[in-house]
């Protein structure tokens, strides 16, 4: 099969791949629809751990064509979504409910092949069934199912406002997961014009391009999708109100540093709330898709063969605005 394989940190190419076979309690997927993720870019650079060399890519959706023994619950013929970290279930972490921290974690796209291969191969435990959703859409339940476990964490109430810095996809999914819970208000920092302008057609409220447009002490709640701890400071020091959160999702570079304003953020008490992956998200975010509870229309900017991918992954290194969500969606070019 044809595959993109990371060789090691900033090397990748597209080139032929061993076809997997299922074992016990694991299913072979045909991938239709794989998303290029912020972290699948960490993994070029070096940044995130991976198991070069790598096929990449934990955002993926397709269709079941054999099941190993044991397997009872997916079948030949599923269209089914993937999450990608699969707990054992049985280490410290994950007997306390922590599922995400599991010291043995499962995990295609980082330490297992990913869905940039034309097939792969998963636990069952880790497959749901998508229905009828599109399968480009049902690539985007696992970054979905990170966007809820963040909201949750975050718990803000119908009357807040907020503030989403950073308007790439997973922005957007922010805001749109706050906006299906009431949330009053919904403003984006963003410095992109392509994607400021996009943020915009949203109308869920202002869009603002630096820093010093952003009202101070205005928000109940402030949520980072950028990485960029200068931001995170500014949330923090600035733009949420007194006893207001800020939520930090983007993923940072490991030497990364936020700057506080220690006595503000006791006197105002002022939370600070981090989120990391999901835990068991992965229902919601079918359900609310599949809904229209949550609708993805507008996330994918750019579908594509597979053999494009290693361009749109130096794009996205690059920060290029003008894509948002790149989904793969044929493996045979």
């Amino acid at each position: 099969m044809k595959a993109l394989v990371i060789n090691c940190p900033g090397e990748m190419e597209v080139k032929d791949a061993a076809k997997p076979a299922p074992g016990p309690g694991e299913v072979l997927i045909k991938v239709r629809a794989s998303g290029i993720c912020g972290t699948d870019v960490h993994i070029l650079e070096g940044g995130f751990p991976g198991a070069y060399p790598l096929i990449p890519g934990h955002e993926f959706c397709g269709e079941v064509v054999e099941v190993g023994p044991g397997c009872t619950r997916i079948k030949v013929g599923d269209r089914v979504a993937v999450e990608p970290n699969v707990p054992c279930n049985n280490c410290p972490e994950c007997l306390r409910g922590d599922h995400h921290y599991c010291r043995n974690m499962i995990v295609p796209g980082v330490n297992r092949p990913g869905g940039f291969g034309e097939y792969v191969v998963v636990l069952e435990r880790g497959v749901f069934s998508v229905g009828d959703l599109d399968f480009a859409e049902g690539a985007l339940v696992e970054p979905l199912s990170c966007v809820l476990h963040a909201v949750e964490m975050l718990a803000p109430k119908m009357s807040d406002r907020a503030l989403v810095m950073g308007a790439g996809p997973i922005g957007l999914m922010l805001g749109r997961v706050l906006k299906s819970r009431g949330i009053a208000q919904v403003d984006y920092l963003e410095r992109l014009d392509e994607r400021r302008n996009y943020a915009a057609k949203e109308g869920l409220g202002e869009v603002f391009a630096g820093l010093g447009e952003v009202p101070e002490k205005h928000y109940e709640c402030v949520l980072d999708a950028t990485g960029v701890g200068m931001l995170v400071s500014a949330a923090a020091n600035r733009f949420v109100r007194a006893r207001g959160k800020v939520l930090i999702f983007g993923v940072p570079h490991p030497d990364s540093e936020i700057r506080l304003n220690h006595f503000r953020v006791m006197r105002e008490e002022i939370q600070i709330i981090s989120s990391f992956t999901s835990i068991k998200n992965t229902f919601q975010a079918i359900d609310l898709m599949r809904s229209g509870t949550v609708k993805m229309d507008g996330i994918i900017s750019d579908r594509i063969p597979l053999s494009k991918a290693p361009e749109y992954v130096l794009r996205m290194k690059n920060g290029d605005g003008g894509i948002r969500k790149v989904t793969v969606t044929d493996f045979q070019a």
